[in-house]
This record gives structure tokens, C-alpha cells and sequence, in this order.
């Protein structure tokens, strides 16, 4: 805990320019109106290892977070858009067998409309009736196929001013919501057919170099290293041993440049991983003798498509034993969050796997005091995380 006490300092004394910083960059990008931010911290180094432009679990915040998120939703119509919004439809995950999901619908419409705004769900499907979905909770989600008139996505009782997208569209981007006259976030063209993780952590790596200098730190500290293999092909033993040389390298660098006493290293796909295609190794001869069931493993992504990109990404343990931070941002600013937990996994293992549940930050049920338990720290490299989507959208949205 003393580096994390540290760095806490650190901030906190270069509050001002920090925050002044922050909003300098938020001034020159697109923020996305939600993001969630996985968070792992060492005894040396605090990364945001994963930001989620189309965040689901929202019913996992507590109470208090929850009115944060009111608040903040109610600054983003102040101030974003003049007061103009009334009415906002959610374009939710159809396909997700996952009954928590609708919980986290359920939550993110109790808090539009918490915020003063009207707010339902709409389905993009060739279903021309109501379809009902059922959340852990028994609560019923009724999601109504939308239509398109002209420039504008509609119910048949409700004509939406914004879309909100609560799906990643891993696939491709609905032609239905392609240049409409109202206001799309996070835009659908930033889904994961399109996002890759090596161009996110340019961007993030880059922001956490200039936050460094602020608080006079090494930016090691805040980076994560991460290197893109292209053309990879698990069942070809000439490609493993291409990755393998390749994360070798990484290895040296961390463990002699950076004196990283035991180095892990994570090998991913480059787009949304969703669990699968992850692979954890302390040596590049993990990746040469992969057995027939890990080179499968590491074949297909979500959908069944066909693996082509990983990327090495530099492990980080984290000091919470099982558990790591995941930080829930509206328009930039923290709302809260929750702890990640795996009893089945340890401190340098992947938790975003089977056995997962979540706690409040304050670890009590109740949530009564968990906004004590923010940590300043955490918050600026989770807002960097988050500045990091709104360059990536910026980029992607310039290429495509």
C-alpha cells in the first residue's frame, strides 16, 4: 500500500493542475456519455487495464453510487447538450444469455429517468412485436423493434432526441443507425468489429506520460507495455514461435529495464476478448509448446471468428489478493465502483473469468459509506482511461 499511498499524495497535492489538465484534454476530444474502467494496482504501478466504451454493470454499484450517477447524468443534459434532451432510447445486447444484463438495463434506465429524462428501450431486430426479457431479479424489460423514418430511429410511441448504445457490436455497425440526425454515444462505428486494444493503449499511454510529468513520476508507473502481433495463427508452429520471441522481449525489458522481479505477461486477442482468447505466460516457451486444446483456446474469438491479432500486454498483480477496482465514469467524471472478485483465481491471474462475483468498494452490503472508499489515484488513472476512449473514438471515427 505505500506506493498507492504515494501516488494518493501525489495527487492530492497537484490537484489543480491535474484537474486542469483533465479538462483541457476533455475540451480537444468526444467523451463517450458512459465508460467503465478495470483497474489493477501493484506494489509498483496503478493501470487502467481495460476501459469499456459500452459498459454493462450498472446494477452492481451500490446505492450511493447510483445517485451519483443521477447527479452526473443530470450535469451531462445541463451542460452537453443545454437542457435540449428529453427523452432517450437504449439500444441494448439482444443475444446475451445472461439474465444480470437486464439488471444493468434496468439500473441505467432507473437513473435516466431518475435525472429527469424519459427513457426506453428499443430493439434492433426483424421481430416486428415486444419482446420481454427477464433480469435476474424477475423484473420483466419490454424492448420495442425500433423503425427508421428518414434521419431518425423511432419507437411507435416515441420519438427519441439521443440513442444510447448499451451493445458492443462485436460483428459490424447496424446500417439502421448510420447517419441519423440524432445524437448517437458512444457511437455504434466504435464497436468491437472496429476498436483494437494496441490503439487504445497508444492513446492511453500517451496521456499517462503527460500525467507523469505533472506529478513528476516515472510513467512506468501508470503505462502498460503492449505490443501487436499480426498474421498469427496458433495452429502454425513458425507463428508461436514468432509470438514467443516477441514476448521474450518483453519479458527482458520488464524484468532487467524496469526490475519487475517476476514478470507475467498476458497474450489477448486485439479486439474484445469477452473472457476468450486470453492466455497468461512467464515465458516465451509457454506459447511454443501449447498444447491442442490452448491452441484451440486461442483460435477463435467471439462469434466463432477467426483469430488473426493478439496482443502481448505487460501483467499486473494486484495488492487486493483476489480482487481489482473497476471504476463506472459518466461523461468523464467518476460515479463509483465495485471490486472484481475471483476466489477461484490469485493476485496475478485473470479474474474476468468463471467464479467472478462483485463487492462494493466498502465491502459492506449495505454500501453505506462506500464513497470514503474512492481513491483519488484510482480516479485520475480511471478519467485517463476514459480521456483514452474519447481519442480512440476521435481516430476510428476519422479512419472509417
Amino acid at each position: 500500500m505505500e506506493f498507492l499511498e504515494k501516488i494518493n499524495q501525489a495527487v492530492l497535492d497537484n490537484k489543480k493542475e491535474i484537474d486542469s489538465w483533465i479538462e483541457w484534454k476533455k475540451s480537444q476530444t468526444r467523451i463517450p456519455f458512459y465508460t467503465s474502467v478495470d483497474l489493477r494496482v501493484s506494489k509498483n504501478k496503478i493501470a487502467a487495464v481495460d476501459t469499456n466504451i459500452f459498459p454493462a454493470g450498472f446494477n452492481n454499484l451500490s446505492e450511493r453510487f447510483l445517485s451519483n450517477a443521477v447527479a452526473l447524468t443530470k450535469d451531462y443534459k445541463k451542460v452537453v447538450h443545454k437542457s435540449k434532451i428529453k427523452k432517450v432510447l437504449i439500444i441494448p445486447e439482444l443475444h446475451t444469455r445472461n439474465p444480470f444484463y437486464w439488471d444493468n438495463i434496468l439500473s441505467i434506465l432507473n437513473i435516466l429517468r431518475n435525472a429527469g429524462l424519459e427513457a426506453r428501450v428499443g430493439a434492433i431486430s426483424e421481430k416486428k412485436s415486444i419482446m420481454n426479457f427477464k433480469s435476474s431479479s424477475r423484473m420483466q424489460v419490454p424492448a420495442e423493434p425500433v423503425v427508421r423514418k428518414d434521419n431518425r430511429v423511432l419507437l411507435s410511441d416515441f420519438n427519441p432526441d439521443i440513442i444510447l448504445i448499451n451493445n458492443d457490436f462485436s460483428d459490424s455497425s447496424p446500417p439502421i443507425l448510420s447517419n441519423l440526425e440524432q445524437i448517437v454515444t458512444p457511437p455504434p462505428e466504435v464497436g468491437w468489429h472496429s476498436r483494437k486494444k494496441n490503439i487504445h493503449f497508444e492513446f492511453y499511454n500517451k496521456l499517462v506520460s503527460e500525467f507523469s510529468e505533472l506529478i513528476n513520476i516515472n510513467p512506468f508507473h501508470f503505462s502498460l507495455q503492449t505490443q501487436l502481433a499480426e498474421d498469427i495463427n496458433f495452429e502454425i508452429t513458425e507463428d508461436r514461435e514468432r509470438l514467443a520471441n516477441l514476448s521474450k522481449e518483453m519479458l527482458y525489458e520488464l524484468s532487467v529495464y524496469h526490475k519487475v522481479e517476476h514478470p507475467i505477461l498476458f497474450i489477448k486477442s486485439n479486439t474484445g476478448t469477452y473472457g476468450m482468447s486470453v492466455m497468461q505466460i512467464e515465458k516465451g516457451e509457454d506459447i511454443i509448446g501449447l498444447n491442442r486444446d490452448g491452441r484451440k483456446k486461442m483460435k477463435v474469438s467471439k462469434g466463432g471468428n477467426l483469430l488473426k491479432e493478439v496482443v502481448i500486454q505487460e501483467g499486473v498483480e494486484t495488492i487486493y489478493s483476489n480482487k481489482e477496482p473497476v471504476y463506472y465514469l459518466i461523461n468523464g467524471e467518476l460515479v463509483g465502483g465495485f471490486y472484481r472478485t475471483n476466489d477461484l483465481r490469485s493476485s496475478v491471474e485473470n479474474l474476468n473469468t468463471k467464479g467472478m462475483y462483485f463487492q462494493c468498494l466498502c465491502l459492506d452490503k449495505n454500501g453505506s459509506d462506500c464513497q470514503n472508499f474512492l481513491n483519488p489515484a484510482l480516479e485520475i488513472i480511471s478519467k485517463i482511461g476514459s480521456l483514452a476512449t474519447g481519442y480512440e473514438i476521435d481516430y476510428l471515427l476519422k479512419k472509417n
